[in-house]
């Protein structure tokens, strides 16, 4: 195995490793044609990697997000080899995500009130937090619901990190409205589509944006987490449940989610 392949079998998110292995072999196409040769990953130098950072901005005109992407990728492997890379990448300027009004929200649960799937999926976005891909790998036997209570094991979080999350009342009763419809199937997971095939992330995401047409909202699976997440934080939620809560292992990821709405300033200053 060369040092490429060496560091890429030590990554356990399979995700992670398959965008790893694209952006380093992206990396030595670039260098081959640039210098003529492969990269010697043991003698790589900055300049090398800035060189490669301004084609990527310039030539290819990728945005910050997807040059600093690759730039992890070569840093990750030459950490991996115990060599250290100083090379910034350009600032990433992310935009606030809107989270939805309880009105929107309405409208959007609205849109979907025919199907019990989709009402159901929606609501462990918006009402529970769950990832896209957290509600595409949810199997039967990590669901947990009784009269008062619910819960889903989720094990396929972000560095397969596994969590439990609680369901309020109307999350509970989506998902078993649901399941006492879901047809038997050899799969286990916990959303089909017609087929009998475990939903797709992309089956999600054009759901979503159907119902969000119809209801005249804006709205993606990540609007629907945050509005959750914004959401709990109105209701005073401290920032370490929260964090649990989303499955983010830094502090710093949950903090995004913590921008001020103007009805909160004002409601900060009322009492001063």
């Amino acid at each position: 195995m060369n040092p490429m392949d060496d560091f890429l079998s030590t990554l356990t998110s399979p995700r992670t490793a398959a965008r790893y292995r694209a952006a380093l072999e992206e990396f030595t196409a670039w260098y081959r044609r640039t210098n003529g040769g492969e990269p010697d990953w043991n003698l790589l130098t900055p300049v090398e990697v800035k060189d490669y950072t301004a084609y990527l901005q310039s030539v290819r005109g990728l945005s910050p997000a997807s040059v600093n992407l690759r730039l992890a990728a070569v840093r990750s492997l030459l950490k991996f080899l115990g060599r250290s890379l100083r090379v910034k990448g350009p600032k990433q300027v992310t935009p606030p995500v809107k989270a939805l009004s309880p009105r929107e929200m309405g409208r959007l649960l609205a849109a979907a009130e025919g199907s019990a799937r989709d009402t159901a999926v929606l609501n462990l976005m918006a009402r529970a937090g769950l990832r896209v891909s957290e509600v595409t790998a949810l199997q039967v036997a990590d669901v947990e619901l009784n009269g008062r209570s619910g819960w889903l094991i989720i094990r396929s979080g972000k560095g397969n990190k596994t969590r439990r999350v609680p369901l309020n009342s109307e999350a509970r009763q989506a998902l078993q409205a649901w399941l006492e419809e879901r047809p038997q199937a050899q799969t286990q997971a916990v959303f089909l589509s017609r087929s009998g095939r475990p939903l797709s992330e992309r089956d999600v995401q054009r759901m979503v944006a159907e119902y969000a047409r119809t209801a005249g909202v804006d709205a993606s699976p990540h609007t629907l987490r945050h509005t959750f997440a914004t959401r709990a934080v109105e209701k005073g939620v401290d920032i370490a449940t929260l964090q649990a809560l989303l499955g983010h292992s830094r502090l710093e990821t949950t903090g995004r989610y913590l921008h001020p709405t103007a009805g909160r300033m004002q409601e900060a200053v009322e009492g001063l």
